[in-house]
């Protein structure tokens, strides 16, 4: 699901057969209540009315799920595990006709959002064309820090503050992420 999201993992250690799971998957905003999804006359909201926007966001786990197994089962260090990745949000990558259809498929919902549309269409207001290079440069900056930092840097300090304010600031659906929420969240390992 990448950084933002959240994830299982499951570890089998061959030496003593012992199988573990790791829950990093997302929890709700501790603000959440039951009529979160209700529209005014408690009917359940349609569902793109429903998840695009803050109001589904949760509080990602991802992250920390992959350095509480790194700091124990890790064998490289954490910093150069992201090398690759920060690599290819500098340099790019070349916009596949599949990626290309995909955006184009979801025009209507996807360029509502500034953020998406600034990303994926051209000034035109077109879907980027298959072959044109994709950079994300403030993604590179955000793995660099995590990087240098460890998944702290993603939970507290000015990354989980530009989160915080994306969810709380849509225009139409804002969400109810807090930095307790972030700075609070813990993987869990499960039997």
């Amino acid at each position: 699901s990448g950084i933002g999201g959240g994830a299982f993992l499951v570890w089998y250690d061959a030496a003593t057969g012992t199988v573990t799971t790791f829950d990093g998957r997302e929890t709700a905003p501790r603000a959440a209540t039951p009529a979160l999804f209700l529209d005014p006359s408690g009917k359940p909201l349609p569902f793109f009315e429903a998840v695009v926007g803050g109001r589904s966001v949760g509080t990602p786990g991802a992250l920390r799920l992959m350095q509480k197994v790194h700091g124990r089962y890790g064998k490289k260090p954490w910093a150069g595990l992201f090398s690759s990745a920060i690599d290819l949000a500098d340099k790019g990558f070349a916009v596949s006709p599949r990626l290309h259809d995909l955006i184009a498929e979801d025009t209507g919902r996807l360029d509502r959002q500034l953020a998406a549309h600034a990303y994926f269409y051209d000034a035109a207001g077109a879907p980027l064309a298959a072959g044109t290079v994709l950079r994300n440069p403030a993604y590179a900056g955000t793995l660099r820090r995590i990087a240098a930092e460890g998944a702290g840097a993603f939970y507290s300090g000015p990354i989980a503050g530009d989160i915080v304010a994306a969810v709380a600031s849509h225009p139409t659906n804002p969400g109810l992420l807090s930095l307790e929420d972030l700075a609070a969240y813990e993987a869990k390992e499960r039997p």
